[in-house]
């Protein structure tokens, strides 16, 4: 028992400290990441939970404005998260926008500097969910930030389990977890989501099963697998999409 216990604190630090830049000490990875992605959506709920009480902060305590609070929570979840995930859509942002072969679109993925592409996909990350979820009031704002943060990370996990990697060797093969963690990670995700949102969390299931399909089709016919980019990018489109969703459903 005390050894199964350590083994899952290992794993969930370990998810922490990969989509985080919380402190939470080293982990033992052995495999790679794929036995702790069954925690990637427990960290989506920790991640939009710190979203929530910024919101709360701006809201109830400083008395901003909506847009204001709205945006200084989007921007509360880049810092925490350490940006991971929009780099990854803004490196395939300029590679899928660049007209040149596979193989060259892997080395514009892989390269550090943002292109034009890129940088409009940045500025969309931040304005979409602000215009989706700034009308909201405080507690709908928490519902739906969590329900899209719980999605956008279980979306690794469905993206990882879709595709094999784009290139030998890479380590995204690292990430992929075993059928039963993708299974549990799954049917948390939903459970949480049907727990927070009630007969709203029809939209933001159909809306990430939707966009991870078509992420994860594109992806392959594009680069023949995925990467990290297309991971973290698959990631923030599945948690924009659920955002938009949820902020249509519950401002409506």
């Amino acid at each position: 028992m005390a050894a199964g216990g350590l083994a899952v604190l290992n794993d969930l630090r370990a998810a922490l400290g990969f989509l985080t830049r919380l402190s939470v000490g080293a982990a033992r990875l052995e495999g790679g990441l794929g036995r702790a992605a069954l925690w990637f959506p427990v960290v989506g709920a920790v991640v939009g939970g710190l979203a929530a009480g910024v919101r709360w902060v701006g809201d109830d305590v400083l008395g901003l404005a909506a847009g204001p609070s709205t945006l200084l929570a989007v921007l509360a979840a880049v810092v925490v998260t350490g940006a991971l995930h929009e780099d990854g859509l803004a490196d395939c942002a300029d590679g899928f926008g660049a007209h040149v072969d596979r193989a060259r679109r892997l080395e514009v993925m892989r390269d550090p500097r943002v292109g034009t592409f890129g940088a409009i996909a940045l500025v969309v990350v931040v304005l979409l969910p602000v215009l989706a979820l700034g009308p909201l009031t405080t507690g709908d704002f928490a519902v739906a930030v969590v329900s899209a943060h719980v999605l956008g990370r279980w979306a690794l996990l469905a993206h990882a389990r879709a595709l094999g990697p784009a290139e030998p060797g890479s380590s995204a093969a690292l990430l992929t977890p075993p059928l039963a963690v993708a299974v549990a990670g799954s049917i948390v995700s939903a459970a949480a989501v049907v727990a927070l949102c009630g007969e709203d969390a029809v939209a933001a299931l159909a809306t990430a099963l939707a966009v991870v399909a078509l992420w994860s089709a594109v992806t392959g016919r594009v680069l023949g697998g995925m990467t990290g980019d297309t991971l973290g990018a698959g990631a923030k489109l599945v948690e924009l999409g659920v955002a938009v969703a949820l902020g249509t459903a519950l401002g409506g």
